[in-house]
């Protein structure tokens, strides 16, 4: 497992990050409708670290919050990165499609902090 986010309140987790072989897995609590407990994931191989391109855009959007979602091309998902902004805190929700579907899986809010724990930068 490279990191982790727990759900609020001892709740299950809501989003994990794993790799095998030279792929990467993030399974995560679907929270499109927050009263059902449903799971979703998307993967994709590491090639020319994008694993690491994937990190450094989701975190300079904290840096450099954009004023509109920004979307992200993965081999067979595409990523919306949904940025807010209140009291001075920026958190981040994905929105996750399958290409090809109108299926979209949603994240849990995040924080900059959890973003750095899910990929495994303990700073």
């Amino acid at each position: 497992m490279i990191g982790k986010v727990g759900g609020a309140l001892g709740s299950p987790k809501s989003l994990e990050c794993t790799k095998t072989g030279n792929t990467y897995t993030f399974e995560y609590r679907d929270m499109k409708y927050p009263n059902i407990e449903s799971y979703k994931e998307f993967s994709f191989d590491d090639v020319e670290n994008t694993f690491e391109s994937l990190y450094t855009t989701i975190i300079d959007g904290f840096e450099n919050t954009p004023k509109e979602a920004v979307d992200l091309e993965l081999p067979k998902y595409i990523i919306r990165l949904d940025y807010t902004k209140a009291l001075g805190i920026v958190n981040l929700n994905m929105y996750i499609s399958l290409k090809g579907t109108d299926v979209i899986g949603v994240t849990a809010a995040l924080s900059k902090k959890q973003v750095d724990k899910l990929f495994g930068k303990k700073k």
